[in-house]
């Protein structure tokens, strides 16, 4: 597997859609956009959405934050990727795929409706909420 499908599925599975409505909300549903850097290559934008249940999952404890990574993971690789570690520290996020024989660990940090990530493998992601999802 290539280090830009391991930064990529990074992307899709743990940069969701940060904001602080609450103080433990970390996530709100809507639309995002990442913009992720791999060493001095060309930044790559994407959009996505996030649902309510997404957000939901993603807001929630230690226990269904990990769940809901675990499921999401193995959904979108096919079981390729496992998560190996989750931790949750108020606003900050780490988490540990194993793909293969690659290993990554994201720190994710929330600000409001923007968010940070740096990767073990060199990569960075900064995303922020666009507003409601598209009809």
């Amino acid at each position: 597997m290539t280090r830009m499908f391991v930064v990529s599925l990074l992307s899709a599975t743990l940069f969701l859609s940060p904001t602080n409505l609450a103080a433990a909300d970390r996530v709100q549903a809507g639309q995002w956009e990442s913009k992720m850097t791999l060493g001095t290559g060309k930044p790559m934008l994407t959009k996505y959405c996030i649902t309510a249940a997404d957000a939901t999952s993603m807001n929630g404890d230690l226990a269904t934050l990990r769940k809901y990574l675990e499921e999401s993971t193995a959904a979108s690789t096919k079981g390729v990727c496992t998560v190996k570690n989750v931790t949750l520290t108020a606003n900050r996020t780490v988490v540990t795929l194993v793909c293969n024989k690659n290993e990554v660990t994201n720190t994710t940090t929330y600000h409001g409706d923007r968010y940070e990530s740096t990767s073990s493998n060199g990569a960075t992601v900064s995303g922020k909420r666009l507003g409601s999802c598209p009809k």
